[in-house]
């Protein structure tokens, strides 16, 4: 009777122990992500003449800021390089002939409250989208990969015709990752598409990092709602002619 309540009490304590392990990691993990301009050739000879030669995606410098079961992944500002005046005139000719993106600024997710917050840009206004948080259909895998120095397993998911796979490390026992990835048991440090590796670690720091600020900057709005504004501006930009004039694209 004893040593069974030796060992039950033995287990909790290292239950407790792990829990303790997981609320109190914390840190910062710097990312390399690849952003896709939206520049395609449209079989018009001026604009694909134009736009033949310029890069189709970008690598921008991304952090993730993770403490007390809570998340804020953004852009680093700090690191964003330039951008040349020809690729800016082809990204403006895409933004003008293409139907209006959101782009995500801050997207923020905390565990305890179960809730995901956006701060978005949506034809030139923000935007605070609030969705509740839920745990994607991950399906951990036997495959591994090592990032850094970790080393790390991988989990997939079908999203569409799309395969999702994400590398997460049981060495940060924290179910975070980029932009809205989370829900494994470790960190994730790199995120693939159909094989495509899309997201990838280049540093961590676990450290106490300052508090994290929740997305505020925009109008407040349930995701079910900013879905329908975007569908119905969308609709707009299509009853108003938008992409009609793609002929006049590029050069000018």
């Amino acid at each position: 009777m004893k040593g069974s309540i030796f060992k039950t009490l033995t287990f909790t304590l290292a239950l407790l122990a792990s829990i303790t392990v997981v609320a109190q990691q914390s840190g910062i993990v710097t990312y390399q992500k690849i952003v896709d301009y939206g520049i395609e050739p449209n079989g018009t000879e001026r604009w694909d003449n134009f736009i033949k030669d310029l890069p189709k995606a970008g690598t921008f410098v991304y952090t993730l800021t993770f403490k007390d079961g809570q998340s804020l992944f953004q852009e680093d500002a700090s690191k964003k390089g330039e951008i040349s005046p020809l690729l800016q005139r082809a990204l403006g000719g895409a933004a003008r002939f293409n139907p209006p993106k959101v782009k995500v600024l801050q997207t923020y997710q905390n565990l305890d409250k179960a809730e995901t917050i956006e701060q978005v840009e949506f034809m030139t206004r923000n935007f605070v989208v609030k969705s509740d948080l839920t745990t994607p259909a991950w399906k951990i895998t036997t495959k591994k990969k090592k990032v850094l120095d970790y080393v790390c397993l991988g989990a997939e998911m079908q999203v569409g015709e799309v395969t999702i796979t994400a590398w997460f490390t049981s060495e940060i026992p924290v179910a975070f990752g980029p932009d809205t990835y989370h829900g494994l048991p470790g960190l994730i440090m790199g995120i693939e598409k159909d094989g495509d590796m899309l997201v990838l670690a280049s540093e961590v720091a676990l450290s106490e990092p300052g508090n994290l600020s929740v997305p505020s900057n925009g109008e407040k709005i349930t995701r079910a709602d900013f879905d329908k504004t975007v569908e119905e501006k969308i609709k707009e930009w299509k009853a108003n002619g938008g992409g009609a004039s793609s002929d006049r694209r590029g050069g000018n």
